[in-house]
């Protein structure tokens, strides 16, 4: 008797199902097979299968500086803070198991960067001079070089210098000097000092002496906020709301800020398609956020113990387009000060 067997392997990648077939069975006397062989190659099929639906292709992540060196001994999680890898000497991490829908956390210099895996499984990250960190395919890799000083030819310490996301900043030092990467030169430069955010034009430059004065700045700090066509003053509102203090969110055990909102008035909290909490003003989603005056498209990406206040309001009649279904306002601590 003469025969080869035919091998049927089942594996899922990315949801999909995906069956292979190896070889073609052939039998010289297939009268002489008895059911107990087949009964056998279709219990080997089945362990393939179940031990293939349970595997899952690993993450893979390289961490390399603007000269694409490589980095190593950063720490990375995905889940839990506390179960971290690093990051080795060609700049890679490795996590099994990821799914589609989770997010890489990335701790550097005692800040921590997260990106969406969005089915991906592998990421190529660049860590920027001024210690920021982005995904090689959005970055630009320009720098900018800036000096802060106030009218008196004083130095400023510690203000707050962003572009696009006020979450994304760095601080300038005691020289009053601060580096800014992956920054088009064409972009507004963002300063936030002492309760005030004062908006500079780059105009195709890389580097510039910036001299901050109050009277030129716009107030933060929860009572002024940007309605995308100017700024209302948030106490002219008269409608309902829910307000919540840093101390009331940190009484609420966890670190999660839409997790921290439940039980506000008109609040709920869902999940959406990925599992991640997504809030609901009045069983509306996708209310208008405001993040220290400044107008954002979606929930911005801090933690509990980052903020200073939470103010929801029901109606978001006053401030235009995209707030028909209310309004989060925060305020994050120190940008009062």
């Amino acid at each position: 008797m003469v025969c080869s067997v035919l091998i049927l392997r089942i594996c899922v990648k990315d949801n999909i199902l995906y069956i292979y077939l190896d070889f073609i069975v052939t039998f010289s006397e297939p009268h002489l097979i008895s059911s107990g062989v087949f009964r056998f190659l279709f219990f080997l099929i089945l362990v393939s299968a179940a031990l293939s639906a349970g595997a899952s292709e690993p993450f893979i992540g390289t961490l390399c500086n603007t000269k694409g060196r490589a980095i190593k001994g950063v720490k990375v999680y995905v889940h839990n803070p506390k179960e971290t890898v690093k990051s080795g000497k060609k700049g890679e991490f490795k996590f099994d198991g990821v799914n589609p829908g989770d997010t890489i956390h990335i701790s550097y210099k005692g800040k921590v960067h997260s990106f969406a895996v969005n089915g991906r499984h592998d990421i190529m990250f660049v860590v920027g001079e001024d210690g920021r960190i982005f995904e090689k395919d959005n970055y630009v890799g320009d720098a900018f070089h800036g000096h802060l000083f106030d009218y008196k030819g004083k130095p400023i310490r510690g203000a707050m210098v962003y572009g696009s996301d006020p979450f994304d900043y760095v601080k300038s030092d005691r020289n009053g000097n601060f580096l800014l990467d992956n920054i088009v030169s064409t972009d507004t430069l963002h300063i936030k000092h002492e309760g005030y955010i004062h908006d500079i034009a780059m105009d195709g430059s890389k580097g510039m002496y910036i001299k901050i004065q109050r009277s030129h700045g716009r107030r933060i700090g929860g009572d002024l906020v940007s309605t995308g066509a100017g700024m209302v003053d948030v106490r002219q509102y008269n409608g309902p709301r829910a307000v919540r203090t840093a101390k009331e969110l940190e009484a609420m055990g966890t670190s999660d800020l839409a997790l921290a909102m439940l039980g506000m008035k008109g609040v709920t909290v869902g999940r959406d398609k990925d599992g991640k909490p997504e809030v609901f003003i009045r069983n509306r989603r996708n209310p208008l956020w405001i993040l220290d005056g400044i107008r954002m498209t979606e929930m911005p990406d801090l933690t509990v113990m980052e903020v200073e206040k939470i103010e929801v309001l029901h109606d978001g009649g006053m401030y235009g387009l995209g707030a028909w279904s209310g309004v989060v306002n925060i305020t994050t601590k120190g940008s009062s000060r």
